[in-house]
C-alpha cells in the first residue's frame, strides 16, 4: 500500500469514527458520547469538559440551616439567557455565561440576573430527572408533528399572589408579591425563588404532555387531583434527587422521614406569608377519602400523603447502615418512587383517571420489577386512605355532564387558570362570564 492510499484509508477511518461519536451524541448526549471513548484516549490527554454550574437557593430563602445559595452542575449545554434547547428565560435581561461557560451569580450582587438562572436550574433539573427515570426524551404538550418550541420562563411575571403553566402561552408565570403585615416576612415573596414552587408548576407541564386532557376543568375532582399532587410530589422528588440535600434530610430527621423536614413542608416562604408553619402544603398527612371534600387542592392531599408514606417505609425498610449509608438508600428510593409513579400515570387512563388507577398500576408495575415489599407498601397505604380495598370511598359523585364541575378555588394557579375552563355554558350553578 502507498503512502497515499494510508494516508487515505486513516482519512476514512478517521471520518468513520467521527460519524460514530455523533451518532452516540445523538443518541445518549454528549457527555455519554465522551464517555464511551475514553479508553481510546491516549493518557496524557484530559477528557474534556462539559456543562456549566450554576447558583441556586436548593430551598426557600426563609428555609434556615442550609448553606444557601449552593452550586450545582448542569451537564447539558446552557445557552445566555441562560436557555438551551427546550427551556428559555424571558422577561429579565439575559444573563451571559463567564469564560468558563458558568453561571456563578450572587444574589445580593444582581438579584434579577440570579433569579433568572435559578428558575432555569430549576426547570432543567425537573426534566432532567423526569427523563433519566424513564431514559427517554420527554417533549412539552406542543412538541407534535415537528413543532419544537421550547417553554418560555417568567422569573418575574408581575405582581400577584401566583404561579402557574399556560399551555397556550408555552409559558411557566412566577409572580412577587408583598405579603401581609402581620406575616412577619419584611421583603417581597418571588415566587420563582422556592424550588418547591418552581418544581411543581414545571410538573404541571410535564403531566400536560403526558395526559392533556387530565387539566381541563371537566375533569372529574380526582383526575385533577392528581394534576395537583403531581404537582407536589415533584417537588419531593426534586429535592431527594440532589444528593446534599439527601444528606442534610437523613441528618435533619434521623431517618425518620416522619419528623418535621424540608422535603414535607412544601413553599416554606409562601407559607409564611399566610402564618402557615408547615409550608403552603404538608405532604406527611393522614387523610383519607373520606376526610376531603371535592375541591382539587384537598381531595389531592389524600393521594400525595399516600405516596409520601410508601415513600418513608420503603426507605426505612431498605436501610442497613452495616452495608450503605441512609442518605443512599434515600437517593435511591425516592429515583425508584418518581419512576414507578410516571410510568403509572402513563399506563393509567387518558380521561377520567382516579386514584385507584394510578394507584392499582403502581402496585402492578412494582411487581413486575420484583419489588414486592413495594407493592405491599401502595395497596397498604391506599388500603388506608379507602382509595382501595374493601373500605374504598367512591368520592363525590361525578357531574360533570349536568354542568357542574369540582371546585378549584384552592388550588394552585395552573389549576384555576381560565384557558383550562370547561367551554359550557354553566359552572357549578353559574353562568359562565
Amino acid at each position: 500500500m502507498t503512502a497515499k492510499s494510508e494516508a487515505k484509508s486513516g482519512t476514512k477511518s478517521t471520518a468513520s469514527k467521527a460519524e460514530e461519536f455523533h451518532k452516540v451524541v445523538a443518541e445518549k448526549g454528549y457527555v455519554r458520547a465522551v464517555a464511551e471513548k475514553m479508553v481510546e484516549l491516549p493518557p496524557e490527554v484530559d477528557p474534556p469538559v462539559l456543562g456549566s454550574r450554576m447558583r441556586i437557593w436548593k430551598q426557600d430563602p426563609s428555609v434556615k440551616g442550609l448553606e444557601l445559595p449552593r452550586t450545582v452542575y448542569i451537564h447539558t449545554q446552557v445557552n445566555d439567557g441562560p436557555s438551551d434547547s427546550q427551556i428559555t428565560i424571558q422577561g429579565i435581561d439575559s444573563v451571559a455565561a463567564d469564560v468558563n461557560r458558568d453561571f456563578l451569580l450572587n444574589p445580593d450582587g444582581n438579584a434579577a440576573a440570579f433569579d433568572a438562572v435559578h428558575t432555569y436550574t430549576i426547570v432543567r433539573q425537573v426534566l432532567t430527572m423526569y427523563q433519566r427515570v424513564l431514559n427517554d426524551k420527554l417533549d412539552w404538550q406542543w412538541n407534535t408533528d415537528g413543532n419544537e418550541e421550547v417553554i418560555k420562563v417568567y422569573p418575574h411575571a408581575g405582581e400577584a399572589e401566583n404561579a402557574f403553566y399556560d399551555r397556550q402561552e408555552k409559558a411557566l408565570k412566577f409572580f412577587y408579591f408583598t405579603p401581609p403585615r402581620d406575616s412577619g416576612l419584611t421583603s417581597k415573596v418571588f415566587t420563582c425563588r422556592s424550588i418547591d414552587v418552581v418544581a411543581h408548576e414545571t410538573g404541571h407541564a410535564v403531566l400536560d404532555s403526558l395526559k392533556p386532557d387530565w387539566i381541563l376543568g371537566n375533569a372529574p375532582a380526582q383526575t385533577g387531583g392528581l394534576h395537583e399532587s403531581f404537582g407536589d410530589l415533584t417537588s419531593i422528588f426534586l429535592i431527594l434527587s440532589q444528593m446534599d440535600l439527601v444528606e442534610y434530610i437523613v441528618a435533619e430527621t434521623k431517618a425518620d422521614l416522619h419528623q418535621k423536614n424540608i422535603v414535607a413542608a412544601l413553599a416554606e416562604e409562601f407559607g409564611l406569608a399566610f402564618k402557615l408553619n408547615n409550608g403552603l402544603r404538608n405532604a406527611d398527612n393522614d387523610l383519607k377519602l373520606s376526610d376531603v371534600t371535592s375541591e382539587v387542592h384537598d381531595v389531592s392531599q389524600v393521594f400525595t400523603g399516600g405516596v409520601f408514606d410508601t415513600l418513608a417505609d420503603l426507605f426505612t425498610s431498605r436501610r442497613d447502615p452495616r452495608v450503605r449509608d441512609s442518605a443512599e438508600v434515600l437517593y435511591q428510593t425516592g429515583k425508584y418512587i418518581a419512576g414507578l409513579l410516571l410510568r403509572a400515570i402513563i399506563q393509567s387512563p387518558d380521561t377520567g383517571a382516579t386514584f385507584a388507577d394510578v394507584a392499582n398500576a403502581m402496585i402492578t408495575i412494582a411487581k413486575a420489577d420484583g419489588e414486592e415489599d413495594c407493592a405491599k407498601f401502595v395497596q397498604k397505604h391506599f388500603e388506608f386512605r379507602k382509595v382501595l380495598g374493601p373500605k374504598a370511598f367512591a368520592g363525590p359523585i361525578d357531574l360533570s355532564d349536568f354542568g357542574m364541575y369540582a371546585s378549584r378555588r384552592c388550588s394552585c394557579g395552573t389549576m384555576q387558570h381560565p384557558q383550562y375552563r370547561p367551554k359550557a355554558p354553566h359552572l357549578n350553578g353559574k353562568t359562565s362570564k
